[in-house]
């Protein structure tokens, strides 16, 4: 589960100076709705539309995963008042992209599938967006789903991985002289949270 804080970014026509504006949504048990806000404003430095949904995107994929793990925890406890704080502070952190989605005449993004895909202790829902190891769940994004997806079809075929240059060939992904897997699993998940790696072989493979 991610427990925040959630970050909805906006560009605001009002504000000529600094029309890039950020609303970090943060768990807060002491406030109303079981959450603090905090306004930012920036310059927009190539910041688009575009670029704000996509943002956006992934975060209501996050708390809406949040939310399914959070409801399964309070099935198995249901008296859990931390639970029941944290479930509060996701679905009204939810309200606020609603309403932006609205807010912008866009729709937003379905709510994610269920686990369809598994090995050992490897799922995944079935665009990939969402993996789950060992009972520790990720959100994934941009070209991250596809590389998983492409390393759990190997490992269904009981083959030994792959390497970068051949990820990089199947998939596209640059392939120069400072390319390396780490280049798209900067932040969570990191590398070495969803895959092993052989010295011997130099090549990658889906933990499970």
């Amino acid at each position: 589960m991610n427990p925040g804080p959630y970050i909805l970014f906006d560009i605001v026509e009002q504000n000529k100076e600094a029309p890039f504006q950020t609303c970090v949504i943060t768990l807060d048990i002491k406030e109303p709705l079981s959450q603090s806000l905090t306004l930012n404003y920036f310059p927009l430095e190539g910041r688009t539309p575009d670029s704000c949904k996509e943002h956006n995107d992934e975060q209501v994929s996050s708390i809406n995963q949040s939310i399914l793990e959070v409801k399964d925890l309070l099935t198995n406890n249901p008296s859990s008042t931390k639970r029941k704080s944290q479930l509060e502070y996701l679905s009204n952190t939810l309200d606020h992209f609603v309403n932006w989605y609205k807010d912008k005449g866009l729709s937003i993004p379905d709510k994610p599938s269920a686990m369809e895909r598994g090995i050992g202790s490897f799922s995944a829902n079935k665009n990939f967006l969402i993996i789950k190891i060992k009972n520790k769940s990720f959100s994934l994004r941009r070209n991250q789903p596809k590389i998983v997806e492409l390393l759990f079809q190997n490992l269904k075929n009981e083959l030994d991985g792959l390497s970068y240059p051949e990820l990089a060939r199947e998939l596209g992904l640059t392939n120069n002289y400072n390319s390396k897997l780490s280049n798209y699993f900067k932040d969570s998940p990191r590398v070495g949270d969803v895959f092993n790696y052989s010295r011997r072989t130099g090549k990658y493979s889906l933990k499970h």
